[in-house]
């Protein structure tokens, strides 16, 4: 999932450190968050009606605070709208990140992807993230 301010990817974190990205929940949706991004998308995160946390997560059509633990169910009218991205960011993560040579297709063109753009992208990078995993 990529950040939903700037479309950035999360990178895997190296061996034995945390992620600096940080995840949230705006509009009724859970998001992550880039560190360039982070101390301006702070403020654009849902907080907990209990505590004031940000520190919430969306989990099976609930919303979870991780400080005081309620549980709440979310709001249905955001169920279908995905979070806006505020002035000055796309809303479109795509445009946002530069995209890469697509993998050939079958036919030695390039593939087509969903939208019907290339798709060849994403699978290069799933392609590079199982070759780390096995230690190529």
């Amino acid at each position: 999932m990529p950040c939903y301010r700037c479309g950035t990817r999360q990178a895997d974190p190296e061996a034995g450190k945390s992620s600096p990205w940080r995840r949230g929940v705006v509009r009724e949706h859970q998001v992550l968050i880039c560190p360039a991004c982070q101390p301006s998308a702070i403020a654009d995160l849902t907080r907990c009606s209990r505590c004031g946390s940000v520190h919430l997560i969306k989990r099976l059509d609930q919303v979870e605070c991780l400080d005081c633990r309620l549980v709440r169910d979310a709001e249905p009218e955001y169920a279908d709208a995905p979070p806006a991205a505020p002035s000055g960011a796309t809303s479109d993560p795509a445009e946002a990140v530069p995209r890469q040579s697509a993998a050939p297709g079958p036919d030695g063109g390039s593939a087509p992807g969903p939208d019907g753009g290339s798709g060849g992208d994403l699978a290069d990078e799933v392609a590079r993230a199982l070759d780390r995993l096995r230690n190529r």
